[in-house]
């Protein structure tokens, strides 16, 4: 499978929009409504793309064999912006192909030797065992759970090799 990733456009709207419209996929992530609507959809992307210029905020398109599948993401910097967070959204009709694995993959490199990031750290519900396994196959290591009223979550990190 041919997988790159690439800033996000505008023009990305009607994928991005059926992405993140599917209830699976929307109930695992933080910050989006659903369901939303086009011009929500198109808000959240501008947003997006603004925050990409600003710095500090690095969220790309995954392309899978020249389609547009989902996002991955660093972002929540810690003040001295060594560690951030890794997030990421596949659409459904893609999960168990190993895109987010090879996804999470690039933009570690990214994020290691690009940004030379000390820690990139991951959160996961503990209802979503194949986030887990996304993780664990990158070499995340499992930090704690928390409660939640709703479920519990699982907190993982990956530490810079340059800096082990």
């Amino acid at each position: 499978m041919e997988l790159s990733l690439r800033e996000l456009n505008i023009s990305d709207l009607d994928e991005f929009v059926e992405i993140f419209n599917e209830k699976d996929v929307a109930e695992q992530l933080i910050g989006f409504k659903f369901p939303l609507s086009i011009d929500e959809a198109k808000d959240k992307l501008q947003e997006i793309i603004d925050l990409n210029r600003k710095g500090d905020y690095y969220e790309f398109a995954i392309i899978a064999n020249r389609k547009f599948v989902g996002t991955v993401c660093l972002e929540k910097p810690t003040e001295d912006k060594k560690t951030f967070t890794l997030g990421y959204a596949i659409g459904k009709k893609y999960w168990n192909r190993g895109i987010a694995s090879m996804a999470v993959e690039k933009i570690l490199n990214f994020g290691f030797n690009g940004l030379k990031l000390e820690k990139i750290v991951a959160d996961n519900d503990d209802d979503n065992p194949a986030s887990a396994r996304v993780l664990e196959k990158n070499g995340f290591k499992f930090v704690k759970k928390v409660k939640k009223k709703k479920n519990n979550v699982l907190f993982w990190e990956k530490v810079n090799p340059e800096f082990e």
